[in-house]
């Protein structure tokens, strides 16, 4: 597994970036990786943010059932709720339409979500969520949002990745959530080609 250490060793993230994923892991806080198009490094992001949970901090795969929800929402303990993608299905794991708001029902009951999706902004990461029936306040509950892109070909394995920035949700104002910029990549670092 590619961790948030190995992504500053190649220049993919600067080291005032991985500080903050590092926190974001650390909290046990919900999160969102977005991306367009498909192959950015979502997932990979995701798993080197989650890797800097604390060991005792359940990690539980929910695949978007009714059974599901209501069986961890009578369990004793909280952790993350990992989820492929949300928007759209394709994969098992890859949620959309009436089984993203259980998701975030669970979040309100006290688990952290982990997850990715299609998107290339902040606006557009709550458009998705708005589009699969998660309302601004709800969607708020997200608290940071970090942006991947690649550098090229996304298909080109070699292709070198970048965490472009990272966001944290502060609330809601004018209807939609809002956001405070944590981290910026400076356009000026050169990744080295994945390997």
């Amino acid at each position: 597994m590619i961790r948030l250490t190995d992504m500053v060793a190649s220049g993919s993230i600067l080291p005032d970036g991985a500080d903050v994923l590092r926190e974001v892991g650390a909290s046990g806080r919900s999160f969102l990786v977005y991306a367009l198009p498909r192959n950015a490094g979502k997932s990979t992001l995701t798993n080197a943010i989650l890797a800097e949970a604390p060991a005792d901090v359940p990690r539980t795969d929910f695949f978007g059932t009714e059974d599901e929800r209501a069986a961890l929402s009578a369990a004793s303990t909280r952790g993350y709720l990992v989820v492929g993608e949300i928007g759209h299905r394709g994969r098992p794991g890859y949620l959309a339409d009436e089984e993203v708001p259980r998701v975030f029902a669970l979040v309100a009951d006290g688990y952290a979500l982990a997850s990715s999706l299609h998107a290339d902004s902040p606006d557009e990461v709550f458009e998705v969520l708005a589009r699969n029936g998660v309302d601004p306040q709800t969607a708020a509950s997200v608290t940071y949002l970090a942006k991947v892109r690649a550098l090229g070909d996304p298909n080109e394995p070699a292709t070198p990745r970048i965490v472009e920035q990272v966001d944290e949700v502060t609330g809601v104002a004018d209807g939609r959530p809002a956001v405070k910029r944590l981290y910026e990549w400076d356009g000026k670092t050169s990744p080295a080609p994945a390997s």
